[in-house]
């Protein structure tokens, strides 16, 4: 990359719409998108204010109605002079200004340069740039939440915190070092009172991953029980469609369908498999309850499926053996048909909750969408309370700062040299840049911002 350079891109997703924006950085931006745009009346660009006009190539041919709006550096996206071209979505129209521009004198950006340009001038940290990519890529509301909350600098202003304290607890600490044979004193109890606030707030993010890792890739949800239970009917009903197979043959599923549905915001991959039981009729049967057995260690939440008009038999007692140490619902099917599965049957059973519902004619489904819904978002803060962490690279690198900040707490218990504690807590401070973007490597840069499109 070459930040004196201007850049340019088709801004908008590929394909036909109603509109279509070129956007232009960089120190010549205006002076470039004025030979390719012809102002409809008379009058100077003036920042943040939109000009009607026309696209024309180099010979004066019109290519396009269009606006255009000058955004003057630093107020902008990128930091830098921008502009963008906001033409009828035509995706040759779109080319052809690009082609124009770059005959002028700009040159096509690579993927995410205008965010990393963001990144370099200050407008964005590292954590906020990835958010933008999350936000785009958000497969449900939840996620989509959760990255505009990380984008405002939710997760920035936490880190930013615990780096206050951290920063506080290295200089009490150096004070000591530098001033250990004068009349300098610090008070026993603060480094410590500095250390459990920063460790706090660190394991409080940490804990989040989980739940914020299910929001942001997709909750898997595993639809577990003996044959002909009914979880292929189940695994339609929540789609609205009929995706898998059904018969009243047992042991129609052979394999594992995995198919993808939101459930109250969240991105979940319902996982419909083979049914649980111990005398698997031949070897496509074994196997297939074999991937039953992987699906469900896999899974974030597993949906136990019993038959409603049958007592609890040995393959059912099986899959709730399989299923014990998971967290789970028991959803007893057929409630459309004469129940004859006593309710004492089950009222010991281990359950997150019980829901009756009929697979086929849909009733009880809204009651299990919540129960799976409030499953899955057990003990998960609210993105406008609390930052949450959504990122595997983020967490990492906050597990290593937890890492150093309890050498750092092991150090002051042990009451080791200053110095020494204060090499652990300048890791950890190092972990939490490596976060904002505050300590990286070109590598890293070059990882993140390679998820992005190019007019973005």
């Amino acid at each position: 990359m070459f930040p004196g350079d201007t850049i340019t891109a088709i801004a908008t997703p590929p394909g036909r719409g109603g509109i279509g924006v070129v956007r232009l950085s960089g120190s010549r931006s205006r002076e470039l998108a004025a030979v390719v745009f012809r102002a409809a009346g008379a009058g100077d660009w003036h920042s943040h204010r939109l000009r009607h006009g026309w696209i024309v190539d180099d010979g004066g041919l019109v290519l396009d109605e269009a606006l255009a709006v000058w955004m003057q550096g630093p107020h902008s996206y990128t930091g830098e002079d921008v502009v963008e071209l906001q033409c009828h979505g035509s995706p040759a129209v779109l080319r052809r200004v690009v082609a124009c521009l770059l005959a002028a004198g700009a040159r096509l950006a690579e993927a995410g340069e205008f965010t990393e340009r963001a990144f370099l001038n200050g407008r964005l940290d590292l954590a906020q740039a990835e958010a933008v990519v999350d936000l785009i890529e958000a497969r449900g509301s939840r996620a989509a939440s959760l990255a505009a909350d990380q984008l405002h600098g939710g997760l920035s202003r936490a880190l930013a915190a615990v780096r206050d304290d951290l920063v506080d607890l290295k200089a009490l600490l150096e004070v000591q070092i530098d001033f250990s044979e004068e009349e300098v004193t610090v008070e026993p109890t603060e480094p410590g009172l500095l250390r459990d606030r920063a460790a706090a707030a660190l394991d409080t993010l940490l804990a989040s991953y989980d739940q914020g890792r299910r929001a942001r890739e997709g909750a898997r949800v595993a639809i577990v029980g003996r044959p002909n239970v009914g979880k292929s009917s189940l695994l339609n009903a929540l789609l609205g469609e009929e995706r898998a197979i059904v018969t009243a043959i047992a042991g129609t599923t052979r394999d594992v369908i995995e198919e993808s549905v939101e459930i109250a915001g969240i991105p979940v991959v319902l996982s419909d498999t083979a049914g649980l039981r111990d005398d698997a009729g031949d070897e496509v049967e074994r196997i297939g309850i074999e991937r039953t057995g992987r699906a469900l260690e896999r899974a974030d939440l597993v949906l136990l499926v019993l038959d409603g008009t049958s007592p609890l038999d040995a393959a059912d007692h099986a899959a709730l053996q399989a299923s014990a140490t998971a967290p789970r619902l028991i959803v007893v099917n057929k409630a459309d048909l004469p129940s004859t599965l006593d309710d004492a049957e089950i009222a010991g059973v281990t359950a997150l909750a019980r829901v009756r519902v009929s697979a086929q004619n849909h009733a009880g489904l809204d009651q299990l969408r919540s129960a799976i819904a409030a499953a899955l978002e057990a003990g998960l803060p609210a993105a406008d309370t609390h930052a949450v962490l959504t990122n595997a690279r983020h967490r990492d690198a906050l597990a290593r700062a937890r890492e150093a900040l309890g050498a750092a707490a092991a150090g002051l218990a042990a009451a080791q040299p200053p110095d020494i504690v204060a090499v652990a807590v300048q890791d950890a401070l190092d972990g939490i840049g490596v976060v904002t973007g505050a300590v990286t490597s070109e590598d890293v840069l070059d990882r993140v911002f390679s998820r992005f499109c190019l007019g973005k």
